[in-house]
């Protein structure tokens, strides 16, 4: 592996581990420290990383990790209707009763540990995995690359979001029951394999996503 590409993923690991807060300013220097990479291959990475929107250079102070602005969250979830939409109606042309099954199954199972153990971080782990299990999911039945790398990267805005908040996942005690009960609704619309209503869930599901982001 390239050194550039180890100090870019270093960087990633300790941003999204929380090492690295959204909004901090570091220097060339604390970086080299940090991630244990030359500055050379430190300077590499930091371009590919501004490219993706993550931090921005600023002359005089630094590199500065983007926070979580009002404007951040309005478009990075514009990007994702954009894209869901289209893929959840995709998905329920083409997915198979297998796929819909392993998304309903491990859905069923979050919520039954819920109701059986009550919520805990742990929990909210767990769920996280299985919320964006749906959403690559439903990404990947596009087939396409170009549309997988620009919703990866949109992903990692999200993690930022949440990193902003304060919170290891973007469930929350009042949002878990919404956000597992609007993916059940998606997910029956995937069984009757009903492109229509799966862009009508979808579109619900990613309006409110957006306004608990937004703390409305």
């Amino acid at each position: 592996m390239k050194l550039s590409e180890a100090a870019y993923l270093s960087f990633k690991d300790h941003l999204f581990g929380g090492k690295i807060r959204p909004g901090q300013f570091v220097s060339q220097r604390e970086l080299v420290k940090l991630l244990g990479t030359p500055l050379g291959p430190v300077r590499e990475a930091l371009q590919r990383l501004e490219i993706e929107g993550l931090v921005q250079i600023v002359p005089q102070r630094g590199i500065q990790v983007i926070e979580a602005s009002l404007r951040l969250i309005r478009d990075t979830y514009q990007l994702r209707m954009v894209v869901e939409k289209e893929a959840a109606a995709k998905f329920a042309e083409t997915a198979s009763d297998e796929e819909i099954d392993a998304l309903e199954t491990a859905h069923l199972e979050i919520v039954a540990r819920a109701e059986k153990d009550g919520l805990s971080d742990a929990l909210f782990k767990d769920g996280q995995t299985v919320d964006w299990s749906l959403h690559n999911a439903i990404v990947n039945a596009l087939d396409n690359d170009i549309i997988r790398k620009i919703h990866t990267l949109n992903n990692e805005r999200i993690k930022l979001i949440r990193l902003s908040h304060g919170k290891l996942t973007l469930l929350t005690p009042s949002a878990f029951p919404h956000t597992m009960k609007e993916h059940l609704t998606v997910i029956a619309a995937f069984r009757n394999h009903d492109p229509a209503a799966a862009t009508a869930a979808m579109e619900l599901h990613l309006s409110t996503a957006m306004r608990r982001a937004l703390g409305l």
